[in-house]
């Protein structure tokens, strides 16, 4: 099967990474030859951001090797919060070559990109209501596996 696009990125905080971001790679994975990966907040660590980078890249590593899809994967870059939408974008941007998919389900992420021209595929969540980050944190904590 022919695949309409050659790259597409997809972008993630992945705190904690869950099935519903491996449907999101999956999807675009259907879409384009390869994927590049985007950790976003990658330099911030607070109560809605637990784990740091090298811990969600060790995570991500080892289920796109579980799932046989590390040979997809052109990379995987970081993406730092920074103070102003427009940064943000510069620098995201700035960490890719080629892309000409951008697969999200982050409607101010996919906004940016749509605003610059770039062609998104709005994915729907999976399983919205097991697979969200800030309800998975908060059963961790309860469970008192996560500060």
């Amino acid at each position: 099967m022919v695949k309409k696009y050659k790259k597409s990125y997809v972008i993630g905080r992945f705190q904690p990474f869950h099935k519903g971001h491996l449907y999101l790679i999956k999807e675009a994975l259907k879409n384009s030859d390869k994927a590049i990966i985007g950790i976003g907040s990658a330099n911030i660590l607070d109560k809605d951001n637990p784990y740091n980078l090298s811990e969600r890249l060790k995570v991500l590593n080892k289920i796109l090797k579980d799932e046989n899809l590390e040979h997809l994967i052109e990379s995987i870059v970081t993406i730092d919060d920074t103070p102003s939408d427009d940064e943000w974008l510069t620098l995201a941007l700035n960490k890719v070559e080629g892309v000409d998919l951008i697969v999200g389900n982050n409607d101010w992420v996919n906004g940016l990109f749509e605003n610059s021209g770039y062609k998104v595929l709005r994915v729907p969540y999976y399983k919205r209501h097991i697979y969200q980050g800030s309800k998975i944190r908060e059963r961790l904590r309860k469970q008192h596996k996560l500060n």
